[in-house]
């Protein structure tokens, strides 16, 4: 096996090629990974694969389905581990051997505990040459969501906001259209359509009425269809509110768009009793109310939340839009995986306006809650910032107090 310096630039090529070759699927992979794979035989580059979508062929068969002459004896570079297990398709393993590969090198390990570097023993036992480990970092990055929720069983969290340059999410009469440039907001669109579930709370519905479904660009907001959907399909998409006493108005555009999108909506059990009446007028509208326990004094468990989403629902991803109140409450619990925050050349200055987060109760510098920027470039006149928290280590998850769970 070779070590991560014995890798040649031939090898780190071809490697590059299956990145890009995922990269392709990204956002209609979930729940699965996005992998590519690239097959040379002889020096020469036979084809290139990926993985579309669940359910469709994985990236191995697809490059293979894509030679057009023999694939014996030649090599496959796979930006993560062949599966060894039946699902919705065959194991790429068994594939991999049938076809008498002579070479495998293989970017990451599957973190899924029914594969864990079996995939790469039952290639050794079967006499094909097996490296691992070719920028190995770049595709967990690239696969985050699939790594943190397949090691802690819940979803991965990235908080989306939009501010002012001194830190202000609105005005103090809740006035927030719009901070960003129409650049920055299209490419919020498009951040969407990579996320599972877009999860917001009652206040942001009320003062914004917002859409919170991925757009296509030039959609007319007037005439709101699944036409107007951008991405997979509405119906694998998921709208989510927190609002502990079912104040949505009936006619904000998530309710009279929750017939070709779905939407959810967390109440508190201890207002169960009161608004069972328009708990019914609103699962008319085919939203499912979904009571809940509070963490504390009017606060939803936002743990027995996300428990609900990954388990119930499906949902593998979150993209949080929210005010100050909900991205601090999550914030504090440690539950934020990546931050994307768009700041627009923009002062708004002090008064009643609303700052992006509210009391950290932090009181000396040290005990900030520290960042590492991976990526910082212009949308528009806005910068947009690419951020972790610092720590962060997809090797082994959980992270930060996700271990709580």
């Amino acid at each position: 096996m070779k070590k991560a310096q014995e890798f040649t630039a031939e090898d780190k090529r071809y490697m590059k090629i299956a990145i890009r070759q995922a990269e392709k699927a990204r956002g209609s992979t979930w729940p699965n990974p996005m992998v590519g794979a690239v097959i040379i035989k002889d020096g020469n580059l036979l084809s290139t694969g990926y993985h579309k979508k669940a359910g469709m062929p994985h990236a191995e068969i697809e490059a293979m389905n894509n030679s057009a002459v023999s694939v014996k004896d030649s090599t496959m570079y796979v930006t993560l581990e062949p599966c060894t297990v039946q699902g919705r398709t065959p194991p790429c393993v068994d594939a991999l051997i049938k076809n008498r590969f002579k070479e495998v090198v293989i970017g990451a390990k599957d973190p899924n505990p029914s594969v864990n570097g079996k995939g790469i023993d039952a290639l050794r036992k079967a006499g094909i040459k097996v490296s691992t480990g070719l920028f190995e970092n770049e595709i967990i990055m690239q696969n985050e969501v699939f790594f943190k929720h397949i090691r802690t069983g819940l979803p991965f969290i990235c908080a989306k906001i939009a501010s002012t340059l001194d830190g202000k999410l609105a005005t103090g009469s809740f006035d927030s259209k719009w901070i960003t440039s129409a650049e920055s907001r299209a490419q919020v669109q498009k951040i969407r359509a990579e996320y599972g579930c877009v999860l917001t709370g009652i206040g942001t519905i009320i003062n914004d009425d917002p859409g919170l479904y991925p757009k296509k660009a030039g959609g007319k907001l007037a005439v709101e269809t699944a036409g107007n959907f951008y991405g997979n399909s509405p119906e694998s998409f998921c709208r989510v509110i927190l609002d502990s006493s079912l104040k949505i108005p009936l006619e904000s555009r998530v309710v009279k768009t929750s017939s070709w999108c779905r939407t959810l909506i967390f109440c508190s059990k201890n207002n169960a009793g009161k608004i069972t009446s328009r708990a019914g007028k609103i699962k008319k509208h085919g939203i499912p109310v979904i009571f809940t326990g509070e963490s504390r004094k009017g606060k939803l468990d936002l743990k027995e939340i996300l428990k609900y989403l990954y388990n119930e629902c499906g949902v593998v991803s979150v993209l949080l839009e929210s005010g100050p109140g909900l991205l601090t409450s999550f914030l504090k619990a440690g539950y934020i995986d990546k931050f994307l925050i768009f700041i627009a050349p923009k002062i708004i200055g002090g008064g009643q306006s609303l700052d992006m987060f509210r009391d950290l109760g932090i009181d000396k510098m040290n005990d900030s809650i520290k960042l590492d920027f991976k990526d910082i470039k212009r949308t528009g006149q806005d910068i947009m910032i690419t951020a972790y928290p610092s720590g962060t280590n997809r090797h082994t998850w959980p992270l930060l107090s996700h271990a709580g769970f």
